[in-house]
């Protein structure tokens, strides 16, 4: 097994086929479709990284963020957005996140970035 990987997506098109592609790539992958179900399962077990869209129903992802912050979890986040904020990106960043797509988002670099993010977090 590559590592843990959360995906928090609301579509369940893109939520379903990202969770199949990053199995078949070795990956062990739970799903959340809302904010408010990504900060239950993040606080029920542990994963090695956060793939999340920004906006979601519940809590989005800037709440989910500071959510994380406040209770002092520090799991590397990955952010898709179809919003590009020039605001909402810096707070995010402060926030902790590692990366940003912007949706559509290429599929292959998505996959590269993850791989990068876990390795390091898990190589330390």
């Amino acid at each position: 097994m590559k590592g843990r990987l959360l995906i928090a997506e609301d579509e369940a098109g893109i939520r379903d086929l990202l969770a199949q592609m990053f199995r078949k790539e070795g990956y062990m992958t739970d799903i959340a479709a809302d904010g408010n179900e990504t900060v239950e399962r993040l606080a029920a077990e542990e994963y090695d990284l956060l793939l999340m869209d920004m906006n979601m129903p519940g809590r989005n992802g800037l709440e989910v963020l500071q959510h994380l912050v406040k209770t002092g979890n520090r799991i590397p986040t990955i952010l898709m957005t179809a919003l590009g904020e020039a605001e909402t990106i810096e707070e995010a960043r402060r926030l902790g996140v590692v990366a940003f797509f912007g949706k559509p988002f290429d599929i292959f670099e998505l996959k590269a970035e993850v791989a990068v993010r876990i390795r390091t977090d898990v190589s330390g």
